[in-house]
């Protein structure tokens, strides 16, 4: 299907085509100007193709020069299309049901030459039923919540707060739009989903466990109202950040490399120079160190039998507020990022087909085990 748009007040025109690939058949988004030059862009692909033939053409980044957005402009236009297709063949399919209706209500006995025209419009009715079933992200809530308890576990769904199961639906809803584009959803920006993933984890654990910590310090010292630990001012009301947690619970822990990070894609060997170990270089008294342990030991959460002396669980925080760092800068979170991000907290099948246990699912099983 050909479709015209414009897009900066220039006319265009788009079409998909399928093309064979090693790996079997690969759409490819064709966008032609009114000079006659194409952009296309092979499914997943960064780079576009642009010129007047294949032969001619040259490899173009899609992320500069506004290619992403006029891309963006012909998926939208052609959505646009296959939405208006789908309701004229509703019209359609409503006329040839009336039709048969029609048939059957003016003629009691039917001959054979009749009824072979009422098979012929049933044809017709399941050709159009046919050509509707095209794959659309419906987002259905009760669905949802049944894939997030699936991943999370029902002991850790039970557990969390309202606003962090919204935050889940919100993140799950934005995730899978972006995916429904496979021209651009490896170079679209997650942000979203990344911010609310990160609230739940700043929710359920950074601020009940600086909360907890800090009426815990209140108790021993009731004439204080706010303390330093670690570098971290506790107080009442107080805001943390996630990235201050590791420093009070662990001596290391491995983390993100900053420059492997905020690559917008990962190769395999940028995948094996993604991480490092970290020692933790804020200064944290001996007293300090005996204060937490002491606080974890006495809080009856789900959330301290993980903490305590888990060097792993130091780990995923780290990495965690690191992805959540990324959206403060305006390059966009791309695909692999939110990835690791929802890997870290939600879990799921990595690229080696092993199944990670998110972070929520670790707290709440371990809490059983103990109890």
């Amino acid at each position: 299907m050909k479709v015209e748009f414009y897009y900066s007040q220039r006319k265009y025109e788009c079409m998909v085509v399928v093309l064979p690939d090693d790996q079997g058949e690969k759409k490819e988004l064709r966008i032609r100007n009114h000079e006659g030059e194409i952009l296309a862009i092979r499914q997943g692909q960064k780079t576009a193709l642009r010129g007047k033939s294949r032969a001619t053409s040259q490899e173009v980044d899609i992320l500069k020069n506004n290619y992403y957005n006029l891309i963006k402009a012909a998926v939208n236009a052609l959505d646009l299309a296959e939405k208006y297709k789908l309701l004229k063949d509703k019209d359609e399919e409503i006329r040839l049901l009336n039709a048969e209706i029609a048939i059957f209500r003016e003629k009691a006995n039917l001959s054979d030459t009749e009824r072979g025209e009422i098979l012929q419009l049933r044809d017709q009715l399941k050709t159009l039923a046919d050509q509707q079933n095209i794959a659309a992200f419906n987002y259905d809530e009760q669905e949802t919540e049944s894939k997030l308890i699936k991943r999370l576990g029902a002991k850790a769904w039970e557990n969390i707060e309202i606003s962090s199961k919204n935050d889940l639906f919100s993140a799950y809803k934005h995730k899978y739009l972006v995916e429904s584009d496979i021209f651009t959803e490896d170079f679209s920006d997650y942000k979203p989903s990344c911010l609310y993933i990160a609230s739940v984890v700043e929710r359920e654990i950074v601020q009940s466990f600086f909360k907890s910590f800090y009426h815990f310090l209140c108790k021993q010292n009731p004439m204080r109202k706010d303390f330093m630990i670690a570098g971290v001012i506790l107080k009442n009301r107080g805001k943390y950040t996630i990235g201050s947690l590791p420093y009070l619970i662990a001596k290391e822990w491995d983390t993100f490399s900053d420059e492997i990070l905020n690559r917008d894609s990962l190769s395999i060997a940028d995948r094996d120079r993604l991480y490092y170990h970290k020692v933790n270089d804020q200064k944290i008294s001996t007293s300090d160190r005996q204060l937490v342990n002491e606080f974890l030991e006495q809080w009856d959460h789900p959330v301290s039998n993980w903490l305590s002396g888990n060097q792993k669980a130091a780990s995923k925080i780290d990495q965690i507020a690191k992805l959540r760092n990324l959206t403060a800068h305006p390059m966009p979170i791309y695909k692999w990022q939110f990835t690791e991000l929802w890997l870290l907290v939600i879990g799921g099948k990595t690229k080696s087909g092993r199944n990670q246990k998110g972070l929520l699912k670790e707290i709440y099983e371990k809490s059983n085990a103990i109890h």
